[in-house]
């Protein structure tokens, strides 16, 4: 087995390259680049996906909280002071999490 230098290395993904491209498809170097970049937004999807089926868990975890409150609240005035809370607590906790997802990916999250 033969070892080959950097400089062959790159010498025969230029060849490689160049073959690609007369044949009309992508160089290498844009393959290995979309796929980076597609890996990339895959992962993005996944955490977005994550997100979201926290957001989902909230909100049946609301839902349930909610129900509670009502069913042991002694006056109105009782709920509303417990569903201001408890909205002021999941717009804090919201706030959080899209500020975490734009944090780990360079962008504001709206």
């Amino acid at each position: 087995m033969t070892q080959k230098s950097p400089m062959q290395i790159s010498a025969r993904m230029d060849e490689i390259d160049a073959l690609l491209e007369t044949e009309g498809m992508p160089s290498y170097s844009e393959m290995w680049a979309t796929n980076a970049e597609l890996r990339e937004e895959l992962e993005r999807l996944r955490e977005r996906l994550a997100m979201a089926n926290a957001a989902l868990s909230t909100l049946y975890g609301d839902l349930l909280q909610t129900e509670l409150i009502v069913a042991t609240a002694r006056s109105v005035d009782q709920i509303q002071r417990q569903l201001v809370r408890l909205k002021a607590e999941r717009k804090a906790q919201a706030a959080r999490a899209h500020e975490r997802f734009a944090r780990r990916w360079g962008m504001r999250e709206d």
